[in-house]
């Protein structure tokens, strides 16, 4: 038998790295689709996307993976799944303008599927299992395919990598869509994410905005952790007026 070892090992170990992965989510094909039909400014190309099938497999995988149990890698785990099966829905749908035009308006709650065995909404995702972690970045994290949304993030999230990863997502969230500066108008226009889930940002905040208060302090202290620091210096001011803008509702196409 030692004699064969050298020549069974190559053999076996395609088997055993299979074996390791039975009962996780095929990130390897999760990201191949996002490399190829995702650009840097997050835009997607739902038409290749769908003429590849690509997610077929990431979304197979993902209804017989086993839940982890460690509360990062089920945080990861969560994430790709809700923006895998996204875009696989805006994908199978494709062409449309908006998520908003499937299921009467509300694919959140009327759209079920297969995750780790049992059946799932997106809003079951996002509102049972996601923001009862308590981690208010996760809203930077997953994408509701719309222009409105925080830019959808091109890696798949890992256990490892998750601290790095909302942080990374929640810095590109302040710096593109998360509010519209103008500071020669002396105006911030908040996104409405944090107006709509402006509990989980409340029960963060650390640093007083002046003139602020509520939802809206909340924002702005989220924002200015994750913005560069002269965005950041100028937010924390207070010395503009705060309003929230109009939700972009349509599809984040390239």
């Amino acid at each position: 038998m030692p004699l064969l070892a050298p020549l069974l090992a190559p053999l076996l170990a395609p088997l055993l790295s299979l074996a390791a992965q039975a009962g996780a989510p095929d990130l390897a094909a999760y990201q191949a689709a996002l490399d190829a039909y995702v650009d840097a400014r997050s835009t997607v190309d739902y038409a290749g996307l769908e003429a590849s099938k690509a997610l077929e497999p990431v979304v197979a995988s993902f209804a017989t993976a086993t839940e982890p149990t460690a509360a990062a890698d089920k945080a990861a785990f969560w994430i790709n799944a809700y923006n895998a099966l996204t875009l696989d829905l805006i994908s199978d749908s494709w062409p449309l303008g908006s998520i908003r035009d499937l299921d009467g308006g509300d694919p959140w709650n009327k759209r079920k599927f297969t995750v780790a065995g049992r059946q799932v909404t997106l809003n079951d995702i996002e509102h049972k299992i996601l923001r009862p972690m308590g981690d208010a970045r996760v809203h930077a994290a997953v994408n509701c395919a719309s222009r409105g949304c925080p830019p959808l993030p091109t890696r798949a999230f890992t256990g490892a990598g998750l601290e790095a990863q909302l942080d990374a997502a929640s810095r590109t969230w302040a710096a593109t869509n998360g509010a519209v500066v103008d500071r020669a108008g002396k105006q911030v226009q908040l996104s409405m994410i944090f107006d709509w889930y402006g509990e989980d940002f409340l029960g963060r905040a650390d640093q007083p905005v002046p003139g602020l208060k509520g939802k809206q302090a909340a924002a702005i202290d989220f924002l200015a952790d994750h913005a560069s620091a002269d965005l950041a210096h100028f937010l924390r001011s207070g010395d503009y007026s705060v309003s929230w803008a109009p939700y972009d509702w349509r599809v984040n196409q390239r």
